[in-house]
C-alpha cells in the first residue's frame, strides 16, 4: 500500500513535470523579464529638439545610465531565472496548492521589471527636465503615446 501511494505520487510528479516541459511551457511563460515602459515612443526622433551641445552632452550621460539599468536589470533577471523552473516545479507539483509561494514566486519574478521601469522613468524624466519648454512641447507630443 505505502509502495503503491509513493509510486502514484512520483507518477503525479513526473507527469506535471512532464506536462510543463512538452507541453504546458507556453500557458507557463507569462512575460519578459526587462520590461520596458511602453509609454514612449521606442525610436523617437529627437533631431527636431535641436538639442545645445550641453544638452546633448547630458543625453549622452543619460544614454549610459540608461544601459547600465538596463545591464543590472538583466543581471537581476539572470539570478531569478536560474531558481524559477525549479520554484515552479514546485509550486505545481504540491500536493495542494499554496497561494502564498505562487505570491512570492510572482513577486520574485516581476520585481526586477518593476524596479527597472522605474529607473526608466527616472532616466525619462531627467531627460525631460534638460529640454526648454518648447521642447518639452514637442517631445510630450511627440514621443509620448
Amino acid at each position: 500500500m505505502l509502495i503503491t501511494i509513493t509510486f502514484n505520487r512520483m507518477v503525479q510528479t513526473i507527469t506535471v513535470v512532464s506536462y510543463i516541459l512538452c507541453l504546458g511551457t507556453s500557458f507557463v511563460y507569462a512575460a519578459p523579464m526587462t520590461s520596458r515602459l511602453d509609454d514612449f515612443h521606442p525610436n523617437c526622433d529627437i533631431r527636431p529638439l535641436n538639442l545645445s551641445r550641453k544638452q546633448r552632452s547630458e543625453l549622452s550621460a543619460i544614454r549610459k545610465e540608461y544601459k547600465k539599468a538596463l545591464e543590472k536589470s538583466m543581471r537581476r533577471d539572470d539570478r531569478i531565472n536560474k531558481n524559477r523552473r525549479r520554484d515552479i516545479i514546485h509550486i505545481l507539483s504540491d500536493d495542494r496548492f499554496n497561494k502564498e509561494d505562487a505570491r512570492d514566486y510572482v513577486e520574485k519574478r516581476y520585481l526586477t521589471s518593476m524596479d527597472f521601469a522605474v529607473d526608466e522613468l527616472s532616466i525619462q524624466h531627467r531627460f525631460y527636465k534638460m529640454l526648454t519648454p518648447q521642447q518639452r512641447q514637442y517631445w510630450l507630443s511627440a514621443c509620448l503615446k
